[in-house]
């Protein structure tokens, strides 16, 4: 059975998502210039509080390498958050999942029915889930530590 339905992937809203995604990073972990790691709770749904870790894995000058890792107190076996790969590109201000999970190389079309079963805009819609991620942490995201006033 073959798919007479051609996905055409619409190039300039993956780009804008991944334009939006650079700000939202940099929004979120603004000295990732000279940090290492950014840790930060977040509120889920049921009211469970998960962590955040925003990690970098390797900066060049016009690249920055980053891993999400979500871990969450109440994760079950069969209900896992993903852990996330990002390329930020400076230059033009972008920021990419390279990986999610153990998949990488995405393409930007994919044939119906395929053998790893991925839909025909996988990667859009990887890039529009680190969005969702990243806006849920910029609105529920709260400090791990207590904040000391003097």
């Amino acid at each position: 059975m073959t798919n007479r339905y051609i996905y055409v992937p619409d190039l300039i809203a993956d780009m804008a998502e991944c334009d939006v995604n650079y700000i939202r990073l940099c929004r979120l972990f603004p000295d990732m210039d000279v940090e290492d790691e950014l840790r930060f709770g977040v509120k889920t749904e049921n009211q469970d509080s998960a962590s955040v870790t925003i990690r970098v894995r390797e900066r060049c000058r016009f690249t920055t390498m980053l891993t999400i890792d979500v871990d969450s107190a109440n994760d079950r076996p069969f209900i896992k958050w993903p852990s996330l790969e990002i390329r930020m590109y400076h230059d033009v201000k972008s920021a990419e999942v390279i990986r999610f999970e153990r998949h990488r190389n995405f393409r930007f079309r994919y044939p119906t029915p395929n053998a790893n079963m991925f839909q025909p805009d996988e990667k859009s819609q990887i890039n529009r889930f680190l969005g969702e991620l990243l806006t849920h942490c910029i609105e529920n995201g709260h400090s791990l530590r207590p904040l000391a006033f003097t």
